[in-house]
């Protein structure tokens, strides 16, 4: 198997390659929190800049980061199902890793890519992003946190059955 470092990283490009990961999505969530393909199509095709893949030499995806913009600066649960165009805030919705992937750092190099990218969009950007915002359960916190987040405490959004942690990272 190749390793991280032999992956492509980018933006994706067709709608197919949201299609293709989808099911690492539906394994690597619990039913209660994992996007539905029609979900994960709004978010691409409203924020295509915003869905951030790792990719084998035979174009299969690894894993992948989604995200849209909103105006709050955490998200809320109204920002897991919109997109706000004008919004300076990414929601990460999704870090996942398919499961021949998992434990090889994958998760915490897309990130950290993922935030490359956007500081590079930030260039050229009308709208800057000035932070990152996602929602975590207390036994992700040390991932987040070691690709640069925050821990800011218990978050007041309920989606699933167990309690979330707001995190961010300011740019």
């Amino acid at each position: 198997m190749a390793e991280i470092d032999d992956l492509e990283y980018r933006i994706l490009r067709r709608t197919s390659e949201v299609h293709e990961a989808w099911p690492i999505e539906a394994a690597g969530y619990p039913s209660d929190e994992a996007a539905s393909l029609d979900g994960m199509l709004y978010r691409y095709r409203n924020a295509p800049h915003l869905f951030f893949g790792a990719f084998t030499s035979s174009g299969s995806i690894a894993g992948y980061v989604m995200s849209t913009l909103s105006a709050p600066p955490l998200v809320t649960h109204d920002s897991m199902s919109t997109h706000d165009p004008q919004g300076t805030v990414v929601c990460v919705h999704s870090v996942c890793v398919a499961p021949e992937w998992q434990r090889k750092g994958l998760a915490t190099r897309l990130l950290k890519l993922y935030v490359e990218s956007i500081r590079e969009y930030n260039k050229e950007a009308e709208v800057r992003i000035t932070r990152l915002a996602l929602l975590s359960h207390k036994y992700l916190l040390s991932l987040y946190e070691g690709a640069g987040f925050t821990t800011i405490g218990v978050s007041s959004v309920e989606h699933g059955s167990e309690h979330w942690y707001d995190c961010v990272l300011d740019l």
